[in-house]
């Protein structure tokens, strides 16, 4: 179980990422962990966790990726055709999932910001929705954009970095988790070994590797290039 701070807001440190992946799995699909696939993120999000998930769009520059609303009330969106933010109604439960994100990054990517956003609901929702008994004005939901934290001001981060760095730290493990990660990954270095050239300079293969992997958890490349080097696959020279 997750050590709480006064705030209430989960604390879980970088080594309890695994962990708190494979925890999600558990509960919500733990068929990912009984053989290697490509999680089915959004079924999971749907049927799985009965959230609603909408595709809209967000932010007019594509600097917000998802939104996980955790009560009801009014948002705001981007309405590409008028060119204007338009106020909408959202429910407890909703996950608004901008529709360019596929086009402008990858399927991968897409996946990658279900999960996300699907993780603050399953950990942090506890945290928001208390906030927004104590202040009604505060902020129902929380939204997901590109931005990097700078880790060495971590003694400045306010709840709400911290909840986001938990969720993009998580959220790659529960589309990888590591037994399943390795398997595929060891089982396409072999498969590479004895059907392809096998005196092949290591780099090659290694991109080889992470263009493999990728397709078979629907994951972009660079978060299995992450993975790779997170589980031991170092790229050698």
């Amino acid at each position: 179980m997750a050590v709480l701070l006064d705030s209430n807001a989960p604390h879980i440190s970088r080594n309890d990422f695994d962990k708190e992946a494979i925890e999600f799995l558990e509960r919500y699909y733990p068929e990912a962990l009984q053989s290697p696939m490509a999680v089915p993120i959004l079924e999971i999000a749907r049927k799985r966790m009965g959230l609603r998930v909408v595709e809209r769009r967000l932010s007019e520059d594509f600097s917000v990726l998802g939104q996980m609303c955790f009560t009801s009330g009014i948002e705001e969106i981007y309405v590409k055709e008028t060119d204007e933010y338009q106020s909408v109604k959202v429910r407890y439960g909703t996950m608004i999932i901008d529709p360019d994100t596929i086009e402008k990054r990858n399927e991968g990517c897409k996946n990658n910001t279900i999960a996300h956003e699907a993780f603050h609901w399953h950990k942090h929702r506890d945290y928001y929705i208390a906030a927004s008994v104590v202040d009604p004005k505060k902020a129902i939901k929380v939204r997901s954009g590109f931005d990097k934290y700078d880790e060495s001001s971590k003694a400045d981060w306010l709840d709400e970095d911290w909840m986001e760095w938990q969720a993009r730290g998580i959220a790659p493990r529960i589309l990888m988790p590591p037994v399943q990660f390795d398997d595929m990954a060891k089982q396409f270095i072999e498969d590479f070994s004895t059907t392809k050239f096998p005196s092949i300079h290591w780099q090659s293969k290694y991109h080889w590797l992470v263009n493999e992997l990728a397709s078979f958890f629907k994951v972009s490349k660079q978060s299995t290039e992450i993975r790779l080097i997170e589980r031991g696959y170092y790229l050698r020279e």
